[in-house]
């Protein structure tokens, strides 16, 4: 088990709250069974994404998980559109996320409220109050956060909150987007974008065994052969003694080999 204090949860709570999630994210959160989760976007009007989310139902209530810099914004910018829904949104500052490589014994796990399934995965969350016995170094954490990357998940921060469209961070490949459902913020010009097939960035992910680590928004750019592709950082991992892995957009295609990049006139080789 690692503790993962980049991530919180949030719970919904209430009749409507089912209801109040599904018409505010860009995935069929009405959908899900009991204990079953799905990635979704929560975009505003022109469709870019706020926060990715991993939904979860539990019970009666629903319980997301997201980046933690971005909880209390997302949770007060909801709540303005509650209205007369009969939900209640709460931010669980008293619980930790935990990420899981097993749920082995996590049944007996003291001051644990719940364990969520992280879609086409076989690890997990773990939301408990107790981290007594749970892992915090800072390599473990980094390992995890590279395994995310690596699959597509990239927990946005607010630097690139309200940034990028779905489609430009491969969501919609996560199964973050619903083109099947109703209205949403934004749901609009995602599908747009989608039936059109106009998506001009790609998400990529790029590693090289130099120590650099872009901060989000800092521009690189990706070389091949002679050409030379302009890419925006949204998330960087830096491995002790191993490099680093960085997860961009770009407008380099994704059927083209990227060789090496350039950051801060330095160029550096691929792995």
């Amino acid at each position: 088990m690692v503790l993962l204090p980049s991530l919180t949860v949030i719970r919904f709570s209430g009749t409507d709250a089912g209801d109040f999630l599904h018409n505010q994210l860009s995935s069929d959160v009405l959908a899900l069974s009991p204990d079953e989760s799905t990635f979704a976007c929560y975009c505003e009007p022109k469709g870019r994404v706020l926060a990715l989310m991993l939904v979860s139902r539990n019970h009666d209530d629903y319980l997301v998980i997201l980046s933690a810099s971005l909880a209390a914004t997302i949770a007060n910018r909801l709540k303005i559109y509650v209205m007369r829904a009969k939900v209640d949104i709460e931010v669980l500052d008293g619980f930790s996320v935990v990420g899981i490589y097993s749920d082995i014994g996590i049944e007996a796990q003291s001051g644990k409220l719940a364990v969520l399934a992280i879609p086409n995965s076989s690890n997990s969350f773990l939301l408990t109050s107790d981290i007594n016995a749970v892992d915090s170094s800072k390599t473990r954490q980094e390992e995890w956060k590279l395994a995310e990357l690596r699959t597509g998940v990239v927990w946005l921060k607010p630097e690139t909150s309200g940034q990028f469209l779905p489609q430009m961070l491969g969501f919609d490949q996560l199964g973050a987007v619903n083109y099947r459902k109703g209205c949403y913020p934004g749901q609009e010009i995602v599908a747009r974008i989608h039936y059109l097939g106009k998506v001009k960035r790609h998400p990529r992910l790029v590693c090289t065994s130099a120590m650099i680590c872009p901060a989000p928004l800092d521009e690189i750019q990706l070389l091949s052969q002679d050409q030379s592709y302009k890419a925006v950082i949204t998330d960087c991992v830096q491995l002790e003694d191993a490099g680093a892995c960085m997860f961009v957009v770009t407008r380099m295609g994704p059927e083209l080999v990227a060789e090496r990049i350039e950051y801060q006139g330095q160029e550096v080789g691929l792995v």
